[in-house]
């Protein structure tokens, strides 16, 4: 009796996880032109061009980068335990304005587990001037004296998503000529070693 209201009480804990976690994902609010090509434990692919239209991309060199991720530790409970804030930034590196319309891309910040990759936060833009910036940002928990976090701590994906239509929507001003700098990871280990809470 008593290892059947054991497994009951597992169970009930799982189910609450998964609701929790569920409930945390459906929070992050993904443009429905692009959901068919961003989901929460895999990063977008890049979108496939012929030669021709890279070559017409390439002489306006609009570029947008994933350009940094910082880590802010707040809220310090103990020595052990605070409240981290991990800041993706996407950057406007190019020498041309991009103008675009709402929806059309996004700043996706990724939680890398050892390979288990889960969509933490997204924050969607429009138009960015040159030398412009986007910021998403993420908070969580953080015990440096856990396994999960002190001895693996995970790394951080920051990755900028278009709609998959966005080469063929006639407007080339936001037509991104630099695929190489559309993703940018850090490793949370840089929290321990910054550590400040006593």
């Amino acid at each position: 009796m008593k290892q059947t209201s054991s497994i009951f009480k597992t169970s009930g804990l799982l189910l609450a996880l998964m609701i929790i976690t569920g409930s945390a994902i459906a929070q992050i609010n993904i443009p429905p032109a692009m959901q068919k090509s961003i989901v929460s434990n895999r990063l977008p692919a890049h979108i496939q061009l012929t030669e021709a239209q890279m070559k017409k991309i390439m002489i306006k060199k609009i570029d947008l980068s994933a350009s940094k991720i910082n880590f802010t530790i707040i809220k310090c409970k103990d020595r052990f335990n605070a409240h981290v804030v991990v800041e993706g930034v996407v950057k406007n590196t190019g020498g041309l304005a991009y103008s675009s319309n709402a929806n059309q891309q996004s700043a996706l910040l990724y939680e890398d587990n050892g390979g288990r990759l889960q969509l933490v936060a997204s924050q969607s833009f429009q138009n960015l001037a040159p030398g412009a910036e986007v910021k998403v940002s993420y908070t969580r928990p953080w015990n440096r004296s856990s396994p999960a976090e002190g001895e693996f701590p995970p790394n951080y994906v920051l990755v900028i998503g278009f709609d998959p239509d966005i080469y063929i929507d006639g407007n080339d001003s936001n037509d991104d000529s630099n695929y190489g700098n559309n993703r940018f990871t850090r490793s949370a280990a840089e929290v321990n070693s910054n550590w400040t809470c006593k």
